[in-house]
């Protein structure tokens, strides 16, 4: 199982298993609570003391996996692998992925893939800033604008149906980064120097 296992109970990762099984055959809308629980060997009660529907394990499942993909690649050499595996995983898990982002407001979606992104763009900053000295704030507000601007080009993709190849875009995303993050840690360390 992934490492989003470590500290989860049995029962819901056996959840989460059946439905990833399920999903092989049948479409989000057609899986039932009763098929998964049978499934699984559990009463109903438990499937509803972790989930409230099938669309709240889906969108566990979903998310859950999404963050494992992109912190296994939280490198400032392999992010851009991290990020082209997580938009292949959502255009492969794609009805899936739309079931669960209509179940998810607009700005929940927004704050998971900022948090999620986040982290990585946070280990990357932290790779890429060596021996320079940045005020805290300047720090995360170079780690929020890179992931910003990742989120936005996520949250395009998703809008137009994922209409953009996933390695083209994040080709054109790291092109366009590559170089850009270090640049700003350096200005903002240059600028604190100037204003002591």
């Amino acid at each position: 199982m992934t490492s989003h296992s470590s500290g989860t109970p049995k029962a819901k990762l056996a959840l989460a298993a059946a439905l990833k099984e399920a999903l092989r055959t049948t479409p989000l809308a057609k899986v039932t609570v009763s098929g998964l629980t049978t499934a699984v060997g559990v009463n109903r009660q438990t499937f509803y003391h972790h989930f409230t529907d099938i669309y709240d394990l889906a969108a566990w499942v979903f998310t859950s996996e999404l963050a494992d993909h992109i912190m296994a690649h939280a490198s400032y050499a392999e992010w851009a692998e991290g990020c082209r595996q997580m938009l292949v995983y959502m255009k492969r898990h794609r009805d899936q992925t739309y079931a669960v982002i209509r179940s998810l407001r607009h700005a929940e979606l927004e704050r998971f893939l900022h948090q999620a992104l986040r982290a990585m763009m946070a280990v990357i900053v932290g790779e890429l800033e060596g021996d320079l000295r940045l005020a805290p704030a300047d720090r995360d507000f170079v780690i929020d604008h890179y992931t910003l601007a990742v989120v936005g080009h996520v949250m395009h993709w998703l809008a137009t149906d994922m209409a953009e190849d996933p390695k083209v875009l994040v080709e054109r995303i790291e092109f366009v980064l590559r170089g850009s993050v270090r640049e700003s840690l350096e200005r903002f360390a240059a600028r604190r120097v100037l204003k002591r």
